[in-house]
């Protein structure tokens, strides 16, 4: 291959990775975007429960935060210390900091 070959396949490279980069930004700012949105418009208990997440480091933060979101879309309250109420059960996700709540039993 000659030199000049090379280096278009080189330059080609480059603006490929950051072509690659700049969408892979703008589809997580788009998400974070989203989720931000979807936050200011939680009621007060979720809002107080999200407050809680805060508290926690990274991915128990990430699991909490993806835990509210999906309690506060569904309607799902806390479980207690003594369960769920008849006709719930008990529902999480399997990752470190996930809240768990009651959901009725289909």
């Amino acid at each position: 291959m000659s030199k000049k070959f090379k280096k278009i396949i080189l330059i080609f490279a480059a603006f490929f990775m950051v072509a690659v980069l700049l969408v892979n930004w703008l589809i997580k700012s788009g998400q974070a975007g989203r989720s931000k949105n979807q936050i200011e418009n939680f009621s007060d208990y979720y809002k107080r429960l999200l407050a809680k997440c805060d508290k926690k480091d990274g991915k128990s933060y990430n699991c909490c935060l993806k835990t509210v979101e999906s309690m506060a879309s569904n309607n799902y309250q806390l479980a207690s210390g003594l369960g769920c109420p008849p006709g719930f059960k008990i529902n999480t996700f399997n990752c470190p900091g996930s809240y768990k709540w009651c959901e009725l039993i289909r």
